[in-house]
């Protein structure tokens, strides 16, 4: 039933357009009559009619001016002005007030009644079309969000789809949020996707009033993403700002729309091509609501280091896990999973739930560092993991995808490098053979020369050779030093001088702890 609202000076034609047409029998209610555009604006800011009947010339406001406050109230109102022969020099002006019509005193009721039906049939007509739209703008964004989470799309499609949503992301940092309605429900009068296009209007108006730079982006069924952009802040403040935000849409929907919704979010990056990646993480947190609880906000970080930090800390597997995982050694990997399996399966002191939550913190970082150090990858065939591994019963499973994955992503690695591991090693010695004479030669400049890290040089060196490189370049002098002593009259401090070392005292140190002599016993050795 569409509402109308009368405004006239005339008390005589009020009441007769009030009284003599049967309004609910043609699908109308009538929700206020006023004498002047004063009254009228009132009514209108009150009851917000869809059709607005007017004299235009009015005391105090007249009829043309009440309908430009009209259109900037609302839009889609529909005025139909009343006018005299004398004022019809006005109709050209309503025209520009983009008025739906007027129409010439007295006015025959069943002109009148056929009008208002015209613009009640012009109302269904552009709200058929807005719903249109907005499904097929919903339908868009729906898929755009199944693309990001398959990370399917480029830098310049994620521009492209945030500036139909009024968004130009800008700054050092993003994050996404993805939201759950906790009660999809609402009985017979209202459906659940008005509710959830209320709720994606409080989060925007509280993105405004934090002057957050953000957008909010409708997904299938009760869920949205929201993401986020830190225009000039720290990474600190953004994530404070993330925290309150978060908080005041849950308080926000709890006292205004009486449900609650639950929000998860993903990490903070620092480029817009990795929203992809915060998105996913979002998502996968979501998979935990049943045990962290509704009405909440948490992020796929509090996930990772929550409950499982006692089962991390009793295993002590992380570091070596992905240590052989980035030098491609997926038997190493498959070693350490299957003890680490039988070492839990041997105390029983973690529960179920905590190695659940220990392996989707690992599944989950092996996803986040595999983008730095395999960007090729394929872990899209590993999608929904996080769920499986959720409702997994027992320890062996659980273990299994584990392995599964990080295996395969050693596997991976190993195809990368191909025997690249051993040649580095090699460019490495052959390097310190022929520079172990440089004061201050360290493992740093060695892997600075191999274009690989420190950390990483330093595991090819145990792993590959059984030694580290601080021993090695040990050795290589101290050999270099043995060899002078026999073959030349050099003395001690200039011996040192020759393999590396600037104090002779803390190189006859090292000489005696490695041959078992000073260098002057050495020398009288020969």
């Amino acid at each position: 039933m569409y509402k109308v609202a009368i405004v006239d000076d005339d008390r005589i034609i009020r009441k007769g357009l009030s009284s003599v047409i049967p309004w609910t029998e043609h699908g109308f209610e009538l929700v206020g009559v006023g004498a002047d555009g004063e009254q009228g604006l009132e009514i209108i800011k009150e009851h917000d009619p869809h059709i607005v009947i007017s004299d235009i010339q009015m005391p105090f406001m007249d009829g043309l001016e009440m309908t430009k406050e009209i259109k900037e109230h609302n839009p889609k109102t529909k005025v139909i002005l009343l006018t005299g022969y004398e004022d019809f020099k006005y109709a050209h002006e309503a025209i520009k007030l983009k008025a739906y019509d007027y129409l010439l005193k007295p006015v025959e009721t069943s002109e009148l009644i056929e009008k208002l039906k015209q613009a009640s049939l012009e109302l269904e007509l552009e709200l058929r079309k807005e719903n249109h739209i907005n499904e097929s703008h919903y339908y868009i964004q729906q898929q755009f969000l199944k693309r990001l989470s398959l990370n399917d799309v480029t830098n310049e499609e994620i521009y492209k789809e945030l500036s139909k949503v009024g968004m130009d992301p800008k700054g050092t940092h993003t994050a996404a949020l993805y939201v759950k309605m906790d009660q999809t429900d609402f009985g017979s009068q209202t459906n659940m996707e008005t509710v959830k296009d209320c709720i994606m209007e409080h989060c925007r108006k509280i993105l405004d009033l934090f002057k957050m730079d953000g957008c909010v982006v409708n997904a299938e069924t009760e869920h949205f993403a929201v993401f986020l952009f830190g225009s000039d802040l720290l990474a600190d403040d953004f994530t404070g700002a993330i925290t309150n935000v978060t908080r005041e849409f849950l308080s926000t929907i709890q006292e205004n729309l009486h449900t609650t919704i639950t929000i998860t979010s993903g990490r903070i990056y620092h480029e817009l091509d990795d929203v992809s990646c915060s998105y996913r993480e979002a998502v996968k947190a979501m998979n935990f609501r049943h045990l962290i609880g509704i009405n909440q906000a948490y992020s796929i970080e509090e996930i990772e280091a929550s409950e499982c930090e006692e089962v991390a800390e009793q295993l002590k597997i992380e570091e070596d896990l992905f240590r052989y995982i980035t030098l491609g050694l997926p038997e190493k990997v498959t070693e350490l999973l299957e003890n680490a399996k039988i070492e839990l399966l041997t105390n029983k002191r973690v529960s179920l739930q905590e190695m659940v939550l220990f392996a989707v913190r690992v599944i989950s970082l092996l996803f986040y560092e595999s983008s730095k150090m395999a960007k090729n990858w394929d872990y899209t065939k590993f999608e929904n993991v996080e769920s499986r591994v959720v409702i997994l019963q027992t320890m062996d499973e659980i273990f299994s995808e584990i392995k599964i994955i990080a295996v395969d992503l050693a596997e991976f690695i190993k195809k990368l490098n191909g025997n690249q591991k051993h040649t580095l090693v090699d460019k490495a010695i052959d390097f310190i053979r022929e520079n172990y004479h440089v004061a201050n030669l360290s493992l740093q400049t060695v892997a600075e020369v191999v274009h690989v890290s420190s950390a990483y040089l330093s595991n090819l060196f145990k792993v590959e050779k059984g030694f580290n490189f601080g021993d090695f370049l040990l050795e290589t002098r101290m050999k270099k030093a043995m060899e002078l002593f026999q073959k030349t009259d050099l003395k001690t401090y200039e011996v040192a001088e020759r393999i590396g070392y600037s104090n002779p005292q803390y190189f006859s140190s090292c000489f005696k702890k490695f041959t078992g002599y000073t260098p002057i016993e050495f020398k009288k050795l020969k």
